[in-house]
């Protein structure tokens, strides 16, 4: 192999690898690290559902679980940058270096006492014992303060103690607590088990439900917090209970991601999200719960870039996407091609040589032919240019022929056969004078031995 080929190989093996390389680092998954926590709950169960389909669907955005305890260890984790993903509650330091992707889930407040207890508004709970579900994790009860100054309860005025689910029945028995506040849906174990501990402890299941008529100004002022509702008939059908649906606040746990992720495996983990939503469901029905966060400019809670052009529809392509690089590769490409064409035309790398053929021996042949006397000599280079003649005519025949050169062959062979022609014809004339004097001699020769015989 020549250099000149060893360079135009090393050339296209080095353009094969970066178009390798390059599509190898245009696939290849994105990895996402997903604070969720504690390990075994509701939302680490769907996380974990969500990662093991991620990978069968083949997508390009994967995600690690890394363990958080509280949604405020998640936020403060994602406010460090020490993960890319995370569920945070909106009124639980939400992180100012976090955007969301989507609502994962709306958490009612749901406050219920015994009829009997005479707790038909948030007002008549001063002086009272109330009981929060959850345990020493502080933002329900936060929360609770805030809901009770908006009423124009002193928090302090009221005791609030943390209660397990299953524990509901055994506090009212006991009259450690007069109402109880759930913060979740509705439809989940916790809120349901809370619920009928409460229901099988009051005198023939009669439960209040206290509405907050005022949710809506209190979410105007509140802006962590958002008026919602609770649908008649939530937590039992037979008495409906409540009866009629009724205003409440709620709290949103959104799943957010850091600003600095792309557009591209933002984009790819919403749309995911909620193609896979159905499947997950079947076996995680919290799934449903995930829905789609407000887009309009303004709203609360800003959703990443990359999320909001696929909910919008504005999705962008690969094309799209990397349209000013691919121009500028095209033009490089096209630059470079330009300038590298013009280097092997100077240096003359590549250029082919022609192949001479016949036509050196020709050549050869004419200039014997003209310095030679031999007539023997001049008949073999004549029986040599018939040879080539018929050689080259049956040549024409086979794939590659030159008919330039055939044509140049031609015209030297003619030029040979014409140097022949031109050599036998001064070799007879030359003959033919040599012959000429001998002839006069004799003739002389004639009338003196006539003479002397006379």
């Amino acid at each position: 192999m020549t250099r000149k080929r060893l360079i135009l190989f090393g050339l296209l093996s080095a353009a094969i690898a970066c178009a390798a390389l390059t599509t190898y680092w245009y696939n290849r998954p994105t990895t996402l690290t997903f604070a969720v926590g504690p390990a075994g709950s509701e939302a680490a169960r769907l996380i974990d559902a969500l990662r093991v389909a991620l990978i069968r669907e083949r997508s390009s955005v994967r995600i690690r679980l890394v363990n958080s305890d509280t949604p405020s260890d998640s936020a403060a984790k994602i406010a460090r940058e020490d993960v890319d993903l995370a569920i945070v509650r909106s009124d639980v330091s939400f992180p100012a270096t976090a955007v969301a992707l989507a609502i994962w889930q709306r958490n009612p407040v749901v406050l219920a006492a015994p009829t009997s207890s005479g707790i038909e508004r948030w007002t008549d709970l001063s002086g009272r014992t109330l009981g929060v579900v959850g345990r020493g994790i502080g933002f329900n009860s936060r929360l609770i303060e805030t809901i009770l100054r908006e009423h124009g309860v002193q928090p302090a005025s009221v005791k609030i103690v943390d209660v397990l689910p299953w524990e509901t029945g055994d506090v009212f028995r006991k009259g450690l607590v007069h109402a109880l506040v759930t913060i979740g849906p509705v439809a989940t174990k916790p809120v349901a088990d809370a619920m009928a501990g409460l229901v099988r402890e009051t005198a023939d299941g009669r439960v209040s439900l206290v509405p907050i008529r005022e949710a809506e100004a209190i979410a105007e002022r509140v802006p962590v917090l958002e008026a919602a509702e609770v649908v008649a008939g939530s937590f039992g059908s037979n008495p409906p209970r409540p009866a009629e649906s009724y205003p409440t606040l709620s709290v949103l746990h959104y799943l957010v991601a850091r600003r600095s992720i792309t557009d591209a495996a933002a984009s790819e983990l919403t749309q995911q999200l909620f193609t896979l939503r159905p499947t997950l469901a079947t076996q995680h029905p919290s799934a449903f719960r995930i829905e789609v966060p407000e887009t309009e400019k303004g709203s609360a809670v800003q959703v990443h870039p990359g999320a909001l052009a696929y909910l919008t529809g504005e999705q962008k392509s690969f094309v799209e996407l990397y349209s000013d690089y691919i121009y500028i590769l095209i033009f490089g490409l096209s630059l470079g091609g330009s300038a590298l064409a013009g280097i092997i035309g100077y240096f003359g790398w590549g250029r082919r040589e022609p192949v001479p053929g016949h036509l050196p021996e020709v050549l050869q042949l004419l200039r014997q032919a003209r310095g030679s006397d031999d007539p023997e000599l001049l008949d073999e280079i004549g029986s040599r240019a018939d040879d080539i003649f018929v050689e080259s005519i049956e040549s024409s025949k086979l794939p590659g022929f030159d008919s330039s050169l055939f044509s140049t062959l031609m015209l030297a062979l003619d030029r040979l056969n014409a140097t022949l022609a031109d050599r036998r014809r001064a070799l007879a004339m030359y003959g033919e004078d040599e012959d000429e004097p001998d002839n006069q001699s004799s003739l002389a020769a004639a009338p003196l031995a006539s003479a002397g015989r006379g």
